[in-house]
């Protein structure tokens, strides 16, 4: 397999392997003052051999690899998971004064079961001797476990079992003892269930919980998805509360799939793979293949048109400098569009190729953002296709609307309306864009990468 590129479509700002494959990221904790993302990894650029990879970072922007952490063994690949720190040592694995950050990740080999692991120093890891701490003779798919500290004490793991999701108690993160489900009732998505998160976010004075599921590829959701539902958490399982009578995703693009959230930081920060079963194996990016969003703050907001939604906000603005009108040029390849304006627009980015990128508010009323005319595409079948190429979904608010774009070489993320919109795509120009043109009732800014 050739590993070389077309071009260079390294991401700047999105973290990337310096080689292989990646896709879930797992782990994600803060801890001792450092961030800690840990992914689904691969020495070759394309899935196999699954580890758990490892990078630190002090503001969630700048990451230092460090070694792998989990390593496949006698159980199986080291699939996705989760970890937290264990400050009240609770597990007993460390000590008052040196807690450690433990680690719950899936053991896939004949079953799935879940393992941990624990750390000391931050970086290397040790594997429990009694794993699997949850054993699992009977279900096909029982993997990506997520845990979390219960509201009631003690702490609480919630885990994907193909068609819903069940949670479990724990005293010391050690013995788990079975106690909910949810799912299927309720779902409105088709695709198997994976890498699931619950937490709290607060609206009008009062708590919600926020339940992600990442669903399976399949046709209907035009591949992998992360599906998202509202309600209460009693401490033993979760209900919800009704809200939507249809799918409602975390990321209306085609390229944010099996995101979770951050334990141990104060606001509710997500990091997701910015890429998509269907055609994630075949990217054209040469000795890497994969990479993750940028980290958003996540919050809840009451919308006139959708009623309470999930908002997604960039924390990426301190790489970029002050905004400056656009004149009609692109310099460079990494930027913050800010685009406000009211009615239809059509915002384009080209380069002398012919290819054309677009976003903007269409006539009726949905915001949309096309890679179709975009570069590279003939590398999948299934990128190749139109539904592939366009997408759009419509508003919460009515009237006057800002959309901001990152744009990182070959990914960019676009947050519309207070971030209750947001598209991540991928897309692969053959040669750099450097124009730009708005058409319709529209201004726009652009901020540089400092």
């Amino acid at each position: 397999m050739s590993t070389k590129a077309p071009r260079d479509f390294r991401p700047a700002l999105h973290y990337t392997p310096k080689k292989g494959w990646i896709n879930d990221p797992n782990g994600l904790v803060y801890a001792r003052g450092k961030y800690h993302l840990f992914a689904q990894y691969g020495p070759e650029p394309h899935w196999g051999d699954i580890h758990w990879s490892h990078a630190e970072s002090p503001d969630l922007l700048h990451w230092r690899d460090l070694p792998n952490a989990i390593a496949p063994d006698g159980l199986g690949m080291a699939f996705s998971g989760s970890a937290v720190y264990d400050e009240e040592n609770a597990s007993g694995l460390g000590t008052p004064d040196n807690p450690p950050i433990i680690a719950m990740y899936t053991s896939h080999g004949e079953q799935e079961q879940q393992s941990i692991a624990y750390s000391l120093d931050g970086e290397s890891f040790i594997k429990y001797p009694g794993n699997p701490v949850i054993h699992n003779t009977e279900k096909p798919d029982f993997r990506d476990p997520k845990v979390f500290k219960n509201p009631k004490g003690g702490w609480t793991v919630v885990l994907a079992a193909g068609d819903h999701v069940e949670f479990y108690g724990s005293e010391d993160l050690l013995h788990w003892q079975k106690t909910g489900s949810f799912g299927p009732d309720g779902n409105y998505s088709k695709g198997v269930w994976e890498c699931p998160d619950l937490f709290p976010l607060t609206l009008g004075g009062r708590e919600v919980w926020v339940l992600l599921v990442s669903m399976g590829a399949c046709p209907e959701n035009l591949g992998s998805r992360t599906q998202y539902f509202l309600g209460n958490f009693d401490g033993e399982t979760f209900t919800c509360d009704g809200s939507f009578n249809k799918p409602e995703f975390i990321d209306s693009g085609f390229d944010n799939y099996a995101g979770v959230t951050f334990f141990g930081t104060q606001e509710r920060v997500l990091m997701g793979w910015a890429a998509n079963w269907v055609y994630a194996g075949d990217l054209p990016t040469g000795e890497f293949c994969g990479q993750m969003t940028l980290p958003r703050a996540l919050s809840l907001v009451d919308t006139p048109l959708g009623g309470p939604r999930l908002s997604c906000a960039p924390v990426s603005d301190k790489l970029f400098g002050a905004p400056v009108p656009i004149d009609g040029s692109l310099p460079g390849e990494v930027f913050k569009l800010t685009v406000s304006g009211e009615g239809t627009a059509d915002i384009t980015l080209s380069n002398g190729g012919g290819e054309a990128f677009s976003f903007g508010v269409d006539s009726s009323g949905e915001v949309y953002i096309d890679r179709s005319r975009a570069g590279l595409r003939s590398f999948n079948a299934d990128f190749a296709k139109p539904e592939y190429g366009r997408i759009s979904a419509p508003r919460f608010f009515t009237g006057p609307w800002t959309l901001e774009l990152t744009f990182d070489r070959s990914i960019c993320e676009l947050f519309a309306d207070r971030g209750t919109r947001v598209f991540t795509q991928l897309l692969y120009p053959s040669e750099p864009y450097r124009h730009i043109d708005l058409a319709g009732n529209a201004k726009a800014e652009i901020s540089l990468m400092v």
